[in-house]
């Protein structure tokens, strides 16, 4: 029997994560079962199953994929020594949030919603939650002590007391544009503007 290329494997695990989306955003976590997600990838079961064991583990693979392309949009801000305002990365970051939002026919930050409310409930998707959020924590400490040295902020500040509160700025964002509406990155960066500016 011939190999299956990485790049074949690759596509299929895709087509499995897409099911899930669309499931997701059309009944929600609870309501989806593995059944719903394999009859919506066209694919049987076994190569359902091969990619993903668990309705969790397909969670957390959606959780990795929306706060990837967070880090990644950071990182890349990190690498131009010429980025050292904390509202203006915010305000980069909200765009990206709001990109990948728009990247199917649902609002695709609804899912990442839901991914938050359940790992309250599940050890496994609570325990990735964690350290996804604690590696983007980690990223965010690099520019508040960026900012301090570009003297963009209270030099006594400690970073690693900022960078999570900076992290709940962005997630607050997501919260906000989902519940209450309204909410656009220009506006919001504006808010963080002033507040940043008002410790300066």
């Amino acid at each position: 029997m011939p190999k299956i290329s990485e790049e074949r494997l690759a596509a299929r695990r895709e087509q499995v994560l897409q099911a899930a989306w669309s499931c997701f955003a059309r009944n929600g976590f609870h309501a989806t079962t593995m059944a719903d997600v394999i009859a919506e990838s066209g694919m049987s079961a076994g190569g359902v199953y091969r990619y993903f064991r668990s309705k969790e583990e397909i969670v957390t693979a959606i959780a990795d994929r929306a706060y990837g392309t967070l880090t990644t949009a950071l990182q890349d801000l990190l690498a131009d020594p010429d980025v050292t305002d904390v509202a203006d990365v915010v305000g980069r970051l909200l765009r990206t949030v709001e990109e990948f939002a728009d990247g199917e026919s649902f609002d695709r930050t609804r899912i990442v919603l839901l991914a938050w409310a359940e790992s309250l409930r599940s050890a496994e998707i609570g325990a990735k939650a964690r350290s996804i959020q604690l590696a983007l924590r980690e990223l965010l400490v690099q520019v508040v002590a960026r900012a301090q040295a570009a003297g963009q902020m209270r030099a006594d500040a400690d970073p690693a007391a900022v960078a999570p509160v900076i992290a709940s700025v962005l997630i607050g964002y997501v919260v906000q544009r989902l519940v209450v509406g309204g909410m656009d990155p220009a506006f919001y960066t504006a808010g963080v503007q002033g507040l940043v500016g008002a410790h300066r």
